[in-house]
């Protein structure tokens, strides 16, 4: 019959409790180095930039492709939500920056509108040539 682990730590002597929880400690802080090598990494600009434009927009241009990486980039980097979160806070409580804000957001809708109608027309001739 095995003993709980709590039974098995009592009937050790204290210098081996003691030099296991020194090795847990070792152990923890070379696996919180490495997390912060992995986080310092991925926070480099020129890092963020290549993963942000890999695949979206320079592999190719659609759209939807580009919002699954856009997404994708997103939950891997949290706090990038965040700071655009706070970013169009700010710029929609100052006047001049809303009117501004609002105007590229509508130029951006149309431009996706006026893209989606010239894929839309491009599909149609296709179909009509063959």
């Amino acid at each position: 019959m095995s003993l709980p682990s709590s039974e098995f730590t009592r009937q050790l002597p204290a210098s081996v409790r003691k030099q296991l929880l020194v090795a847990r400690i070792a152990v923890e802080r070379v696996e919180f180095v490495q997390a912060v090598e992995q986080f310092r990494d991925s926070v480099q600009p020129a890092h963020m930039v290549r993963k942000a434009l890999s695949g979206s927009v320079l592999g190719s241009l659609n759209p939807a492709n580009s919002l699954l990486r856009l997404l994708d980039f997103t939950r891997s980097h949290p706090y990038v939500g965040s700071l655009m979160g706070s970013v169009v806070s700010l710029l929609l409580r100052k006047r001049l920056a809303r009117s501004v804000f609002t105007r590229l957001l509508k130029m951006g809708l149309i431009g996706g509108a006026m893209y989606g109608i010239r894929q839309f027309l491009s599909k149609e001739r296709a179909l009509n040539r063959s």
